[in-house]
């Protein structure tokens, strides 16, 4: 029995997926919290109930461009 992820969760894991993407097309400078807020479809004052900080969204967002990189390139190996 798996347990479904909240609405705050799916909304979180929604800003760090459009992060990544907005951050590798513009690069960390090129892009804010409230472009990214937007792109989400969200508010940018609903941003601080998801990330302390731009720099928490940012570490997160990089993380995950990592694993999908790393993924992509396994399977091009395989």
């Amino acid at each position: 029995m798996s347990i479904s992820p909240s609405k705050k969760e799916l909304t979180h894991a929604r800003i760090v997926d459009v992060a990544s993407k907005a951050i590798r097309r513009a690069g960390y400078r090129g892009v804010g919290v409230a472009d990214i807020m937007k792109e989400a479809g969200l508010t940018h004052g609903g941003f601080y109930a998801h990330f302390d900080s731009r720099e928490a969204l940012v570490i997160e967002a990089m993380a995950k461009a990592g694993q999908e990189n790393i993924q992509s390139l396994s399977e091009v190996i395989e």
